[in-house]
Order: structure tokens, then sequence, then C-alpha cells
């Protein structure tokens, strides 16, 4: 991949519609392409599908609130309509 050094393997960005999909569900192209630009990593993707399967809110476990990829992704996420009509 270009720009992908041996050393990044612990938290590899999100590259595909098909990644997205698998962690967080069907959601629309245009959910998946603003998920896709903000360069988030899969692991930052995998926190925010666990708070959206109801599994935590928007203070962390640590009582900190989302920063960073995190929040934005969430944010993202929260305006589909998959998680905008709580279908998930």
């Amino acid at each position: 991949m270009p720009g992908y050094k041996k050393g990044d393997s612990k938290n590899p960005p999100l590259t595909s519609s098909t990644q997205v999909r698998h962690l967080v569900g069907p959601v629309t192209d245009d959910t998946i392409l603003a998920v896709l630009e903000t360069g988030a990593s899969v692991e930052e993707l995998e926190v925010v599908a666990t708070y959206l399967q109801g599994e935590g809110n928007n203070v962390d476990r640590l009582g900190h609130p989302m920063t960073g990829n995190v929040a934005q992704l969430y944010d993202i996420l929260i305006a589909d309509g998959l998680y905008a009509n709580g279908e998930r």
C-alpha cells in the first residue's frame, strides 16, 4: 500500500467499504465515504461500533469524553439512517 510502512501494522487504516460495513453494518455509501475520509484506523472504528451497539456511551470507560477520530466517526455514523432511527 502506498504510504503504508512496515511498522504501521499495529493499527492499520480503513481502506475499503467492505471493512466499514463488516464492522458497522449496511450504512449508506455517503456514510462510508465520510468514514474513509477521516483516515481512521480499524481499531478506532471497532471502538465506535461497540458504542453504537449500546455497550458504551459518549464517555469512555475512564470517564473521558470521546475525542479525535472516535468522536468524529461516532458523529458520522449516528447520523446514518441505520443508527439515527435506532434500527440496529
